[in-house]
């Protein structure tokens, strides 16, 4: 049935200011943008003249072969905002408390600073896109 994960995908309202945030302040690199309307979309939406542009986007050490694990979606016709309805994104990052600083400086919200999880083997915290779009940053602590 499953044969493996494939992506994420988040609908946002304007997407010029989360392509700033993902690509420009995280780094995820932007494998293509694509515009699609037209029966293709009717046919899978059973949407009339319905426009979608995406991004699809990979992490920095992705290898370019494999599928891009993130997707933004904008729809111009029709106009679909987004649903708060999913629990969050998450990124893996090497030295959490650096990233943590950095977004912050860059105006990121953050619910609270990093914490190390009761097992020790990771340093977790949540923080906001643009649109308020929950994301988990972690970083995988070395055993000590």
């Amino acid at each position: 049935m499953i044969k493996g994960f494939r992506h994420v995908c988040l609908l946002v309202k304007d997407l010029e200011r989360s392509l700033r945030f993902y690509r420009d302040i995280l780094r995820l690199r932007v494998d293509k943008i694509i515009t699609l309307k037209g029966s293709h979309l009717e046919k899978i939406f059973k949407i009339k003249n319905a426009e979608l542009i995406y991004t699809k986007m990979r992490s920095p050490d992705q290898p370019k072969k494999s599928q891009p694990i993130f997707e933004l979606h904008c729809w111009r016709r029709p106009r679909r905002l987004p649903r708060k309805n999913y629990s969050h994104v998450s990124f893996s990052v090497k030295n959490l408390d650096q990233t943590y600083k950095k977004l912050k400086r860059k105006g990121v919200k953050f619910i609270a600073s990093p914490a190390i999880s009761p097992d020790g083997k990771t340093k977790i915290c949540f923080g906001y896109d643009p649109e308020g779009n929950l994301i988990e940053f972690m970083e995988d602590l070395k055993k000590r």
